[in-house]
């Protein structure tokens, strides 16, 4: 029994193994859940899909819906038009025969919506359809705790899902959401509605699970569970644990021996502006390199990384624009008590009144931030914490004009373009300059094992420390710094208002501010951020996209 249990665990993941997507991005899907009260729900998936240049359908798949029912499918594209919905689906037929419909195909796991892909391309597509069942009662509460975004062809960069219900407005008096999976947040909105939405773009992993609670009253006809809602929600905390679970790690541990190649090579290929695809080297096989990047460029840098697939977290963009500017003499960060209402000491971010950077993405964040100083200059990281939901979200939205400004260096220094399609991508010395940021992102790493007869010039120091900051090895860096020369680091922390024993502190209270801008784990089911792995026991899933 249990050699059977392994050989189909293998099967089932080597099965479930993506293929190189068949388009270039999916930069969003947005979901819209319109809740009735015998627990259905009108579901509506906006998806906009971008360089589609193979493949005869998309599809969603829909597993573990026991219990349930999906039916009424309905699907527009970007010019308005209503695909025809057939009976049912042939997966065989080409693309031009799957053109402008669309069907429910029935599988041994669940269900499948499926639409023609249409003309190679840019597309929007809509989708809509209902689910009987969604929402069951627990006894003591209603709900449902489902898989609404799974790993698709390609991992949407951004994604929204409004839930809400067709009479009744969902507050706080009468409803909770959690979700899990994914880098976002889940909040109930102030109009009346459950919200959910990625802060940043999906990974290749990432899935969005999405649970909600509901008194009871609100879904009288909805079907009876055979569990109380606590069960629930223990399950999708991954509050459960029993052999069965280490038996599965073993059996993917050993799984990975027979995926990892496969995997590694697609991760590892990326498409350039004139066509053609490169590889990324393995680690061992990128040279350190110990001069900054573009010209010591943060928008290059971190646009560099995106364009590698190599996400970089928002709290460290800004902590490696605070380093910088802690050298510039715009901000001082230190552990102040002047505050009549502070009974003990805590970090501020103090705001120079004589200099302010120039206009660009640098004086974006520093008005954000600058928004809610009190009358000495002082932004107290308690304060930053209070309003940590609304600042996050300016935050994001900040980090995506970085993005476009760096994109905007590359092309003016050839490093990339825009392809027919209007994609960013490297071209060929572009590429090779990204390998070689990863080179310096390594040197960076690897500072404390430099031979003493290649000195780490001193001069660079300041560079060096905002883009470990990025890469979030500032303090490492830091102790390597220190152990390399000693002599040069009380000169290099004066730089910065500070001597030798407490320079690695500012770096420290730097992370501290920085992270305390990230939304607090949502507990309550009120708001927060989203769990980043979510337990089973969830209707939906199963992946989807281009095929």
């Amino acid at each position: 029994m249990f050699t059977f249990f392994v050989l189909f665990t293998v099967l089932f993941i080597l099965g479930a193994a993506q293929v190189f997507a068949k388009e270039d991005a999916i930069p969003s899907i947005n979901l819209e859940v319109i809740l009735q009260s015998d627990g259905s729900a009108v579901i509506t998936e906006i998806w906009d899909v971008r360089g589609v240049s193979s493949g005869t359908e998309y599809y969603k798949a829909l597993n573990n819906m026991d219990g349930m029912n999906v039916h009424s499918l309905a699907v527009w594209d970007e010019s308005g038009t209503q695909y025809k919905t057939l009976d049912g689906w042939k997966t065989k037929l080409s693309r031009e025969e799957k053109s402008g419909t669309c069907g429910i195909l029935k599988t041994s796991d669940g269900y499948e919506l499926c639409w023609g892909i249409g003309s190679y391309g840019n597309h929007q597509y809509t989708i809509q359809y209902t689910v009987e069942g969604l929402v069951k009662d627990y006894g003591d509460y209603a709900g449902f705790y489902h898989q609404f975004i799974s790993e698709l062809s390609n991992a949407p960069e951004s994604a929204y899902i409004k839930i809400r219900m067709a009479d009744t407005s969902l507050t706080a008096n009468n409803a909770r959401i959690w979700a899990y999976g994914f880098t976002g947040e889940a909040e109930i909105g102030s109009d009346g509605s459950l919200n959910v939405f990625s802060s940043e773009a999906l990974g290749g992993g990432d899935y969005v699970n999405v649970l909600c609670r509901f008194d009871r009253s609100l879904f009288p006809l909805a079907s009876a569970a055979d569990m109380s809602f606590e069960k629930l929600q223990e399950s999708a905390e991954n509050k459960n644990s029993d052999t069965a679970l280490y038996i599965v790690l073993a059996v993917l541990g050993a799984v990975i021996v027979m995926t990892v190649i496969p995997v590694v090579f697609f991760s590892s290929r990326y498409k350039l502006a004139d066509g053609t695809a490169v590889r990324l080297p393995g680690k061992k096989q990128i040279d350190t390199n110990w001069s900054v990047p573009f010209g010591g460029s943060i928008p290059a840098v971190y646009s560099t990384m995106l364009l590698l697939r190599k996400g970089i977290s928002c709290e460290k963009l800004m902590g490696a624009y605070l380093i910088r500017w802690q050298e510039a003499g715009y901000i001082r960060i230190e552990r102040e008590s002047d505050r009549t209402i502070k009974r003990s000491k805590e970090e501020a971010i103090i705001f120079s009144p004589d200099k302010i950077p120039d206009p660009g993405v640098e004086r974006s964040l520093y008005d954000i931030l600058t928004d809610d100083i009190d009358h000495n200059g002082f932004l107290w990281t308690s304060d930053i914490e209070k309003r940590a939901d609304t600042l996050y979200k300016k935050l994001t939205a900040w980090a995506a004009e970085v993005k476009r400004e760096g994109e905007k260096v590359l092309i003016r220094s050839g490093a990339a373009a825009t392809n027919i399609k209007g994609t960013v991508r490297f071209t060929v010395s572009g590429f090779e300059q990204a390998v070689k940021l990863l080179g310096f992102r390594k040197y960076l790493m690897e500072l404390r094992m430099q031979r003493e007869d290649r000195p780490v010039p001193g001069e660079l120091w300041g560079d060096y420390l905002v883009f470990a900051t990025l890469f979030n090895v500032g303090e490492q860096v830091l102790e390597s710094m220190k152990a390399l020369d000693p002599a040069y680091f009380d000169t290099f922390a004066g730089m910065y208002g500070c001597n030798a024993f407490n320079m690695i502190y500012l770096v420290t209270m730097t992370n501290h501010i920085s992270s305390a801008a990230t939304p607090t784990q949502n507990t309550d089911g009120i708001g927060g951020a989203a769990g980043s792995v979510g337990g089973g026991g969830f209707s939906g899933g199963g992946g989807g996209g281009s095929r």
